[in-house]
């Protein structure tokens, strides 16, 4: 890895995707998570890479991208997101505020468990 990225570690191996035009590397995982938007209720969709500014989801449920999103991943608060690119039933998002890395270890690992 070169000095741009940060090593992610758990018990598991970690696929990182190529940092491209992004500030972190993200970390491929699979996972449900819950999501909600201010016109909606919690409605599944499956969470596809994260890092510390943000995470790719797939969601069969249409999302308005000038609306914040709130997700809630295992054993963490809610978090808050904006939408920053779609493609089909695939979005990109941003953190409101960047996860700690040991936060993101930790969601890591519990995804896993989940997993």
């Amino acid at each position: 890895m070169d000095g741009k990225m940060e090593a992610v570690r758990s018990a598991d191996k970690i696929e990182i995707s190529p940092l491209g035009n992004r500030k972190h590397e993200r970390a491929v995982v699979e996972g449900e998570i819950l999501v909600r938007q201010s016109n909606s209720q919690l409605f599944p969709a499956a969470l596809s890479d994260l890092s510390v500014s943000g995470f790719k989801m797939k969601s069969y449920t249409h999302l308005d991208e000038q609306k914040p999103v709130y997700i809630r991943l295992p054993g963490i608060q809610t978090l808050t997101a904006t939408i920053k690119w779609t493609g089909f039933q695939e979005y990109g998002c941003a953190f409101s505020q960047d996860l700690h890395p040991a936060v993101l270890t930790h969601l890591l690992a519990k995804l896993r468990e989940h997993g």
